[in-house]
């Protein structure tokens, strides 16, 4: 039978998510609206620049990565603000803390995020967690680990790159190469 193809020539979205609990479709004005057969997409900071970019497979055809810029442009990105990256990890066989969850106080503000590798259809994220700090110069963290254990406050710089284990007490620094 012939269907019509509008179906298959959907265009992709990029929902951004508002202070108000809405969504706001973004894809066109970021400039990465196409018209593949997207299959899924996942967050991550390629280039370890404190940006998220953005990886789409594609059903049939090409793999795209997005290269995120802020409010810069490709020869000069620049951070739209602050942000922490923070790495949760506590012993085996859970090494990746899965079901833990990370809050983050900025001023009287808290942030939570529960760790999963979901996260719709194929796609996820598992590694480091970004968190957008706007204006702050640093932030505490904390983790409820799973198994229901919560660990101190741990202040944290912005715009690091951090590693909490489960029972350190501490926030170590992590860069590309190094420790």
């Amino acid at each position: 039978t012939d269907e019509p193809d509008h179906a298959l020539r959907d265009p992709s979205d990029l929902l951004l998510g508002q202070a108000d609990g809405t969504f706001r479709e973004a894809a066109d004005a970021a400039g990465i609206i196409t018209f593949e057969r997207g299959r899924g997409a996942a967050l991550a900071d390629f280039n370890v620049d404190g940006m998220l970019d953005l990886i789409e497979v594609n059903y049939r055809g090409p793999v795209r990565l997005w290269r995120n810029v802020g409010t810069g442009d490709a020869s000069h990105p620049r951070a739209m603000g602050n942000w922490l990256a923070l790495r949760i990890v506590q012993p085996a066989p859970n090494v990746d803390a899965i079901g833990a969850w990370v809050q983050v106080r900025v001023g009287e503000r808290i942030l939570r995020r529960e760790l999963t590798v979901g996260g719709g259809h194929a796609g996820g994220q598992n590694g480091w967690i970004h968190f957008g700090i706007g204006d702050a110069t640093s932030a505490e963290v904390r983790v409820a680990w799973p198994g229901a254990e919560t660990g101190p406050w741990v202040r944290v710089k912005a715009n690091e790159f951090a590693v909490l284990r489960r029972g350190d007490g501490e926030a170590r620094l992590w860069s590309p190469g190094g420790s």
